[in-house]
C-alpha cells in the first residue's frame, strides 16, 4: 500500500462528524440559520479533510515518507456526492462536484505553508441549487514559521481545544450547520512557547464568524475573541488549562425584540487524558460566564458548566469510543425559553448525550465500516449512522453511509424528526 492511501492513518469520520453533530446540538445555542439546519447532509466522509490540520500544536515539519510522486507538495481530490431521502421516495436532496486543489510546501526562515481551494457544483437537484449553482471558497490558508522554543501561525485554519473532538472546550471554530458537522477555517493569529514538557499557546481572533439566523437581523458582529492554553506533558499522561474571551458560534436570538446578537462571555477549562492498560480515558470540562439566556421577555445573563468524558479502547484495527457530554445551568429558572425556528420551548437545567461509535477495517484496510448511536438522556433526540469506505486504488475510493434521526414533537430539535439520508461518494486523488 503507498503513502497515498492516507485514510488508514485517519480516525473514523463518521464517528467524529456524528460527534461533532451531537455536542453542537447540547451545547451551542439552538437556534441556527435555516440554511443551516436544511444543508442537507451529515457529512461523515468530508471531516476526515479537516482533521489533518486541525491543531494549532501540531508539528508540521514531521519527517514524511518519500513517495514518487513528481510534485510531493500538490494534492488535488475530484469528488462527486449524491444523496437521497428514503423517507421521501428516495428524492435527491445532494448531487454535487467538488475539485479541492490543496498545496502545502516549505518557505525561507524555517517556515512552512498551505493553501487549499474549493470549487463545487451545484446540480439542478441539489437542495442548495436554488440558492447558488456554484461556489469557490479558500478553506484554509495560513503560514508557519518556527523555531526551536517558539512557533507562530497566521492566516486562516482551526484551532483544536480540548480531549474531545466537538467536546466542552471545543469552541474555537464554528460548524458548517447542525447538519454538516465539520468545523469550519477562520482568519486567526496564534502563537506557542514550547519547554521541555510543557508549551503555552495564545491566538487572537479579530472577527469571528457567527451564523447568522433565518430573516432576523444581526444587531452587532464586531467583538473580537482571544485565549490563552497551557499544555503540561507527564508520566501519567497530558493535561491543559484554557482561559479565554469567546463569541458563541451562532446567535441568539431575543425574544423580546426579535433581534439577534452574539454575546462575548468567558471561559475557564480544563482537560487531562489518561492511558490505563489499553485504554485512553480523556476529561473534558469548562466554566462558562455571562452566557445569554432568553427568560420572561428579556435576555439575563447565566453561568453554566459544561463537562464531558470519553473512553477509546483500540485493538488492532478496531477503535471503540464511548463519550458523555453534559450541561447544566448554574443559574436557572423556570421561565428560561429556548427560541427555535417554529417554536420558543422550556429549557432544562441539565442536558445529557451519550455517544458510541465503533470503527475497524478489512481485507488489508482497504475496506473500512464505521457505526455510530448517539442519544440523550431524556429522549430528546436519537441519532444511528453507518458507513463503509473502499480504497479501490492509490487513486481512487468511494463511500456510502445512511443517518437516522428521531427527535421528540414538541421539543428544540423537533425540526429533525424523521431525518433521514443515504449518501454515495466517488474520490479521485492526486
Amino acid at each position: 500500500m503507498s503513502q497515498l492511501k492516507y485514510k488508514k492513518c485517519e480516525v473514523c469520520a463518521s464517528g467524529v462528524a456524528s460527534l461533532f453533530f451531537l455536542y453542537y446540538f447540547f451545547s451551542a445555542p439552538t437556534v441556527m440559520a435555516e440554511e443551516s439546519l436544511f444543508k442537507d447532509e451529515l457529512s461523515f466522509d468530508s471531516v476526515e479533510q479537516e482533521l489533518d490540520s486541525y491543531s494549532d500544536s501540531d508539528d508540521v515539519f514531521e519527517a514524511e515518507e518519500t513517495n514518487n510522486n513528481k510534485y510531493p507538495g500538490l494534492g488535488v481530490k475530484l469528488s462527486h456526492k449524491l444523496s437521497v431521502n428514503p423517507a421521501d421516495n428516495w428524492e435527491t436532496t445532494k448531487q454535487r462536484t467538488e475539485l479541492t486543489l490543496d498545496i502545502k510546501g516549505l518557505l525561507p526562515r524555517s517556515g512552512y505553508g498551505e493553501l487549499q481551494i474549493n470549487a463545487k457544483r451545484y446540480w439542478p437537484n441539489d437542495s442548495s441549487y436554488a440558492t447558488e449553482i456554484s461556489d469557490i471558497e479558500v478553506e484554509r490558508a495560513f503560514t508557519q514559521f518556527s523555531s526551536e522554543k517558539w512557533s507562530t501561525k497566521l492566516g486562516k485554519y482551526t484551532i483544536g481545544w480540548g480531549e474531545i473532538e466537538g467536546g466542552p472546550l471545543d469552541v474555537i471554530n464554528p460548524i458548517a450547520s447542525l447538519t454538516d458537522p465539520i468545523p469550519e477555517s477562520q482568519w486567526l493569529i496564534s502563537t506557542t512557547r514550547y519547554w521541555n514538557n510543557s508549551n503555552l499557546s495564545l491566538f487572537y481572533n479579530q472577527s469571528p464568524n457567527i451564523t447568522k439566523i433565518a430573516n432576523v437581523n444581526l444587531n452587532d458582529k464586531s467583538n473580537s475573541e482571544f485565549g490563552l492554553r497551557f499544555d503540561l506533558k507527564d508520566d501519567v499522561g497530558d493535561s491543559s488549562i484554557y482561559l479565554a474571551r469567546l463569541v458563541p458560534n451562532s446567535a441568539l436570538k431575543d425574544i423580546a425584540n426579535g433581534d439577534s446578537k452574539a454575546h462575548p462571555y468567558q471561559l475557564l477549562g480544563y482537560s487531562a487524558n489518561q492511558a490505563i492498560e489499553g485504554y485512553l480515558i480523556k476529561y473534558d470540562i469548562a466554566y462558562k460566564n455571562n452566557l445569554k439566556h432568553n427568560r420572561s421577555g428579556s435576555l439575563v445573563s447565566v453561568d453554566r458548566i459544561d463537562w464531558g468524558i470519553a473512553l477509546d479502547r483500540q485493538k488492532e484495527d478496531r477503535q471503540w469510543l464511548f463519550t458523555i457530554n453534559s450541561k447544566h445551568l448554574v443559574d436557572y429558572y423556570s421561565d428560561f425559553l429556548t427560541p427555535t425556528l417554529t417554536q420558543n420551548v422550556s429549557t432544562r437545567r441539565h442536558n445529557l448525550s451519550y455517544s458510541l461509535s465503533v470503527n475497524d477495517t478489512f481485507d488489508n484496510s482497504d475496506y473500512k465500516w464505521n457505526i455510530l448511536a448517539s442519544s440523550t438522556s431524556n429522549g430528546d433526540m436519537k441519532l444511528l449512522s453507518t458507513g463503509i469506505d473502499w480504497d479501490i486504488s492509490d487513486q481512487w475510493s468511494s463511500s456510502i453511509n445512511g443517518t437516522k434521526i428521531i427527535a421528540s414533537s414538541d421539543r428544540e430539535f423537533s425540526i429533525l424528526d424523521g431525518y433521514e439520508r443515504v449518501g454515495i461518494e466517488l474520490n479521485y486523488h492526486y
